[in-house]
């Protein structure tokens, strides 16, 4: 790896949590999280909180239909409306985070959801800001709790959530209840794919802490993350975290786990990390070549 990728994968300067903070809505995310964990509270003692004209439920992403990714649906939909001023920008923000928790009860209950009970419940009074609200809401879904929107009906505009990048698990029980860690494994992917595929716990968790996550420190998202990833992300097959061999004292290293290489790859992963960073994945050259040879030959 070049000393530019190597920077840049330590310094991560546009991480998901960077960018909700400089949309002020780092406040929100305490909410978000409260949101996530009340709702595995109340499914866990049976109660289901009311909402109007509750969206169809899906067990499963839909196969036989079309559909398009948050990212694909947002631009497809009606109309683009121009950010608005910042005297405005606060009260947006509180309709984003409103979006946001919507959308996390849904993902916790495998319920599809449509446009219209987007607007009703996250945006009455602010429909003219749906493309703005929506866009910025899928964002965050995708690159803090790396849950993906898939548009399953045109006509309706409803939506499915589901865990990014094929990955299948979405450790809700694990950490803070009710919220989703997809994000967290998928972050930690990157970390490892970036830094050549085998990362040393200390540089592992050099780009951790730039992200806010501290070993044995509790995070009010994720819980704490060391626990998470060492021992639930390990357990689940995602990660292998080893001794480095005939290390004394001994020293440890991460790398990615069998379930990891069955459902995502690497330029899955390089696309996702590219989209943090706010770089082109073919700028990451040798990582690209990379990714791009797993691809041929799975082709």
């Amino acid at each position: 790896m070049d000393s530019t990728e190597n920077n840049q994968s330590i310094n991560l300067p546009n991480s998901p949590q960077a960018q909700v903070e400089e949309r002020g809505l780092e406040d929100a995310q305490v909410s978000i999280a409260e949101a996530g964990e009340e709702e595995a509270t109340a499914a866990a003692s049976g109660e289901v909180s009311a909402g109007p004209q509750s969206a169809e439920r899906a067990s499963a992403p839909p196969t036989t239909m079309g559909g398009a990714s948050s990212g694909e649906a947002s631009d497809n939909e009606e109309g683009e409306v121009a950010e608005p001023e910042s005297s405005q920008q606060s009260i947006l923000n509180g309709k984003i985070v409103d979006l946001v928790r919507f959308l996390l009860i849904k993902f916790r209950r495998m319920e599809l959801t449509t446009k219209a009970e987007m607007m009703n419940r996250a945006m009455r009074d602010y429909e003219e800001y749906y493309s703005v609200i929506f866009s910025k809401a899928s964002e965050c879904m995708m690159l803090i709790f790396g849950i993906d929107m898939m548009e399953v009906d045109p006509f309706v505009h409803a939506y499915y959530l589901f865990p990014a990048l094929g990955i299948t698990y979405d450790g809700i029980m694990h950490g803070v209840l009710g919220v989703p860690k997809t994000g967290l494994v998928i972050i930690v992917l990157c970390v490892i794919f970036i830094e050549d595929n085998c990362v040393s716990e200390e540089v592992f968790w050099d780009v951790m802490n730039s992200l806010g996550l501290y070993a044995g420190v509790n995070h009010f998202i994720f819980g704490e993350p060391k626990s998470l990833i060492t021992e639930y992300f390990v357990q689940e097959g995602y990660v292998e975290y080893r001794q480095v061999h005939n290390s004394c004292p001994p020293r440890y290293e991460y790398l990615w786990g069998p379930r990891a290489y069955a459902e995502t790859t690497k330029m899955k992963v390089l696309e996702f990390y590219a989209r943090i960073v706010k770089q082109d994945p073919r700028s990451y050259h040798e990582k690209y070549a990379e990714a791009l040879r797993e691809e041929q030959e799975w082709a």
